[in-house]
């Protein structure tokens, strides 16, 4: 028996036993269904829809071609991706999952990369966004905003160390070249954003349609995503199971002295990281420790953010179990950079910076109606492009002057 086979009667058996504890804990997969939808339609659609919507409009205008020739002699050498990975990286870092892998996987589609460089990107450019780490993990589950600046620092800069380690993944001859011709090469961002702009050739008309229907095709799969989880991780609680998993692991790992609660929040967090984190806080052990297991959640990013990443590299054919290992590599790298930043600064000494900053703002956005959302969300995505703009025009003229 071939071992597609062995997997496909493995993951049919597993959605069976899974329909059967729905029908056996109705009320407590109804509440959870509706909980996720509600997270999507208040949280999650007018967060993400506006900067899918306006990143297809921005690739088909040729924007990440202008960015892309004034990034290119950073990329390349650091990273060994095209200069246009700036753009998914920047658009990550602004927006969260899973703009990034969207943007990689459309760049690889309209050939501004090959799939080596789409690979190496996606680990990257696959990162949680700052009002989430700072709002609903520091300020809203641990309740300390000093905390913030600590999982974002330690989260972006373990995303950056997986990018780097990923530019040796295939390093071949063409590598080279490419590293050769891209710090020889003349920065001309308005040529080269121009040019793509014709290869192109949509109207704007046919441009934003296209834009509007992929960023509803790929919100409303994310939003089946949250559903499907939410509902996975209340069968998990109800049925007992957590528990049994929690228990075992601790039985089998006995020389480590493991707390089944935290445990149980780990395999919450490998399967959706806001519950998970939200389980770890409530668990009492050393605060540095609960800080690392957040880290890793965030970096890991849950079976249910990597489950939309999937769907969305899936045209692509990327290798998921390659990002996967990544992911965790994320993680694990998240959490010693936690533990370190932690140990040896210290949140009170660096942070109080915090002190000046109105942390009912998250409290605001939270309660603030969808339509004011998705408006707060299309100023971030402006503010954004402005300094990336501003910073690549700068670059690029002490590049001509050079």
């Amino acid at each position: 028996m071939l071992k597609k086979d062995l997997g496909t009667i493995f993951l049919a058996t597993l959605f069976c036993i899974l329909v059967m504890y729905i029908v056996i804990y109705p009320n407590e997969s109804f509440k959870a269904s509706y909980d996720g939808m509600m997270l999507w339609f208040n949280v999650v659609l007018p967060a993400l829809l506006p900067f899918f919507i306006c990143v297809e409009i921005l690739i088909g205008l040729g924007i990440v071609s202008f960015l892309g020739s004034c990034f290119r002699s950073i990329m390349r050498p650091i990273f060994n991706i095209p200069g246009e990975g700036s753009f998914a990286f920047f658009m990550s870092i602004a927006s969260g999952y899973p703009v990034g892998a969207k943007i990689t996987a459309s760049l690889y589609e309209n050939n501004i990369c090959n799939k080596i460089e789409a690979q190496r990107m996606l680990s990257l450019c696959s990162t949680s966004g700052p009002l989430f780490i700072i709002g609903a993990v520091a300020t809203g589950i641990l309740g300390n905003p000093k905390l913030g600046l600590l999982l974002a620092l330690s989260h972006y800069s373990s995303a950056i160390t997986a990018g780097f380690v990923m530019r040796f993944w295939s390093y071949s001859k063409q590598d080279k070249k490419a590293l050769r011709i891209g710090s020889s090469s003349k920065i001309n961002p308005l040529k080269e954003m121009l040019e793509f702009r014709k290869k192109d050739g949509r109207s704007f008309g046919i441009l934003m349609g296209d834009a509007v229907k992929n960023g509803m095709n790929l919100i409303l799969m994310i939003g089946g995503f949250i559903i499907l989880f939410s509902v996975i991780t209340a069968v998990l609680k109800s049925s007992g199971l957590l528990d049994s998993f929690s228990k075992t692991i601790c039985a089998i790992l006995p020389f480590l002295n493991l707390d089944p609660q935290a445990v149980a929040s780990v395999i919450i967090g490998m399967l959706e990281v806001t519950n998970g984190i939200k389980e770890c806080a409530a668990v009492s052990m050393p605060h540095v420790y609960q800080l690392m297991l957040v880290s890793f959640m965030i970096g890991f990013g849950g079976l249910s953010i990597n489950a939309q990443v999937l769907s969305v590299i899936g045209k692509a054919r990327l290798n998921f179990g390659l990002y996967c290992v990544m992911k965790l590599f994320q993680g694990a790298v998240a959490a010693i950079y936690t533990y370190f930043m932690y140990s040896i600064i210290g949140v009170r000494q660096v942070f109080n910076i915090y002190d000046a900053i109105n942390v009912s703002n998250y409290v605001k956005y939270l309660n603030s109606s969808p339509l004011d959302r998705i408006l707060n969300s299309s100023l971030n995505l402006t503010l954004v492009l402005a300094v990336m703009l501003i910073f690549a025009f700068t670059f690029s003229m002490k590049k001509a002057k050079a």
